[in-house]
Parts: structure tokens; sequence; C-alpha cells
């Protein structure tokens, strides 16, 4: 799964979750404040109305024979509850008498008030039930655990009954209307909630999944080789950071890896370039040369009598003329041209656009300093020569055989006494 759509569905998640632990507890709560408020007005009221019905009468019994709980409450002064919906402005149903004397079929039918909105238990001085609130039957004992939340009714100083009530809900339609508001509501929150969550998670991905993409895209180029990267560094947040970093270590890899390619082909003690990097440009620049019938020269220079140098003065002397040897040749030479050392004394270069008869006058003119140079500085009795070979005859198979001809070249160059340039 992409990064954008774990955070588009993280804050959906987040904001629906926020809103419906929010709203959930606001409806609850508002709920059960309601149904404690009517619980508490419709038990006072059929506590006040029950107390009047027996001081009336008597006794249950009695009263029941003369006159219906339901009746009485309906027709009595101050009895009557006030019109409007239970909560706090209202205490019952309109026209309903006291809310909640007994389940349905122990009040009065036919005369269509609806069910009442909280259901009450009345038990006489005994705890034998008289209305069942729709739990027990007329006659059954009041369980144990009720008689001790039961509230007594008073009569001349005596407790002629008891009542307990009942939890059941049962909302007027004014009740219904107010909650199904909150209920709609609640959805437009939802709802309001879940398109702003998609709306930031689509703004946050975009920008975070960006600057993520152009990161993941640098990281591929540099396992492809491309080790310099540079990234714009936006903002100051974790990805900013990240970014600068990489780019930190993007240079540091790449100056490290040009570090370590130099050290792969350059030679340790000259410092010029190696034997394998030699013969990988010798090859190219003999392909262009072909390619654009263009002149190249490949010459093999070799310091003469050099192991007499090494035994006589020491291998130290022996480093010292090579790496003075190499820096009198790189001095005299062009840019465009290769000089690498080729192995213990011998060097070779590479000359490109340059003819025969050109490369053996610029040889002849590295062997007149080498000669001339003042070598004793390293000793009064030394004395450096060198001898040169030269090819520049491009109509060879390859530049592994025109320096193969360079070698040849040298060899004459030896046996025709040293400190000398042959070519051909």
């Amino acid at each position: 799964m992409r990064v954008r759509v774990k955070l588009m569905l993280a804050l959906l998640f987040t904001g629906l979750a926020a809103v419906a632990m929010v709203g959930g507890l606001a409806f609850v709560g508002v709920t059960v404040k309601v149904d404690a408020i009517r619980r508490e007005q419709a038990a006072e009221h059929f506590h006040r109305a029950m107390t009047a019905y027996l001081a009336r009468y008597g006794d249950w019994q009695t009263a029941v024979a003369s006159e219906s709980f339901e009746h009485f409450t309906r027709t009595a002064d101050g009895l009557r509850p006030v019109d409007g919906p239970p909560g706090p402005s209202g205490s019952g149903h309109p026209h309903q008498g006291p809310p909640g004397f007994g389940p349905p079929p122990e009040g009065p039918p036919g005369h269509g008030y609806g069910p009442p909105p909280f259901r009450f238990i009345l038990a006489d001085a005994g705890y034998r039930v008289l209305l069942g609130g729709g739990r027990f039957h007329p006659g059954e004992p009041l369980p144990q655990a009720l008689r001790a939340s039961a509230r007594p009714i008073v009569v001349d100083g005596r407790q002629v009954a008891f009542m307990s009530s009942e939890g059941v809900l049962t909302p007027t339609p004014q009740e219904q209307e107010y909650l199904d508001a909150m209920r709609s509501s609640l959805q437009a929150g939802v709802a309001a909630a879940a398109v702003l969550a998609i709306a930031l998670g689509l703004a946050l991905s975009r920008s975070l999944t960006g600057s993520v993409g152009r990161l993941t895209q640098a990281v591929r180029a540099m396992h492809k080789g491309e080790l310099r990267q540079r990234l714009p560094v936006r903002g100051k947040d974790e990805i900013a950071e990240l970014t600068a970093a990489f780019n930190e270590m993007s240079e540091q890899l790449a100056r490290q890896s040009e570090q370590l390619r130099e050290l792969s082909i350059r030679d340790a003690l000259t410092q010029l370039y190696n034997r394998r990097h030699f013969d990988e440009q010798a090859g190219t620049l003999y392909k262009q040369a072909m390619r654009h019938r263009r002149p190249l020269a490949l010459v093999i220079c070799d310091i003469d009598r050099f192991k007499q140098i090494n035994d006589r003065w020491s291998h130290a002397a022996g480093d010292a003329v090579l790496r003075q040897v190499a820096e009198i040749l790189r001095s005299h030479m062009r840019e465009s041209d290769l000089l690498a050392r080729y192995g213990g004394e011998e060097f070779v270069m590479a000359l490109p656009e340059t003819p025969g008869h050109l490369a053996a006058a610029l040889c002849d003119k590295l062997r007149g300093l080498v000669e001339g140079y003042d070598w004793e500085a390293l000793h009064p009795e030394l004395r450096v020569t060198i001898s040169m070979g030269v090819c520049a005859d491009t109509g060879l198979a390859s530049a592994e055989a025109m320096l193969q001809r360079a070698d040849v070249q040298l060899y004459h160059a030896k046996e025709s006494g040293r400190n000398r340039v042959c070519f051909n």
C-alpha cells in the first residue's frame, strides 16, 4: 500500500473516530440526562398522585373498586400533568395522566394515550406487588433488591405502599424529533470530518510523497552509479532534514568514489596513471583515431641501467629517480596526452593528433631534459638517461599492436647504445 493511501486512511480514521467519539458521548450524555430528568419528574408525579389516590380511599382494594387510578389522576385537582414534552420543560405525555402507572393492560383500554414514558412498580405495605410495571404479576413478592430502593407512600403517618421505577424509556414525538435532529447532526459531522480528512490527506500526502518520490528517484540514480545527487530542501521538517542529510551523504560518497577511482588508476610511487588505465584509454584513443582518420603516436620509455642505480645507490635512490623522471615527463606534455607508469622503470605515452616525426621530436626533447637534469642533488656520481621507442602506424590492428611495435623500437634504442629515440 502506498504512503499516500496510508496517510489518507489514517487521517480519515482519526477524524471519523474523533467525531464519532465526541458526538457519540454527547448524544449518549444528552439522552441519559433527558432520561434522568423525565424519570425523576415522572416518579415524583406518580408518587404524589398515588399518595392522593390512597389517601382518598384508604387502601388499594377500596380505591380500585371505587375509581380507576387513571380516571382519578385526570379529574383530581392539582394532579393533571402539564402539557408538553417531558424533560426539562415538561412532566409527561399530554393528557396522559401520571406517567408510568403500569403496563398497558393495567390501564383503561381504548383511550389512545399511547404507552407511558416510564413504568412504575407498586407494592403494598407487605411488599406484595399491586402494579407490576410490565415485570411482575400482582400478588408476587417484591424482590429484595428492589425493596431497598423502593420509595414509601405515606398516608396519615402510615406506610401504606411502596413504589419502584423500571427504566423503560418511551420518547414522546417531541423527544424523538430532538433525538433525530441530534442524530442527523452527528451524521453530518461524520460526513464533514470524512471530507476534511480526505482533503487533508490529499494535501499532506501530495507534499510528503513528492519529497519521498524525489528521494527514491535519487537513490535509484545512485544505485545506477550516479552518486552525486542534489535535491531541493524545502521547509524545516523531518523530510527537509532527511533531504539535507541525503544531499550531504551523496556529496561525500561522490567524493570518496572519485578518490577511490583515482587510487585505482594511479601508481602509488609516481602518481602517474597505471598500466590498466593506460591500456583502457589507449584503446579508446586508437578507435577515435581510426574513426576520424587522425594521427596517433604511442611511446615506450625505459630508464637506462636502472638496476645498477638500485644496486649501487639503494632502492630509495631508485624510487627518487622514478619520481623525478615521472615529473619531468609530466611537466612537458600536453593535457590531451596520456602518461603512465607501465611497470618497473618503464613509462608509456599516448600522443593523440601527433604524427610520428613530431612525436619523435618531443621524445628527443624529453630525453635531453632527463639527461640534463641535476642528478647530483641525489648523489654526486649519479647519472640518469632514458631510451624511447615510438610507433605512429595507425594501420596496425590495435593499440596493443602499436605498443608492441614501439617496444621493438625501444629494443633498437637499447641495442644502439641507449639514451636515444627510435621510431618507425
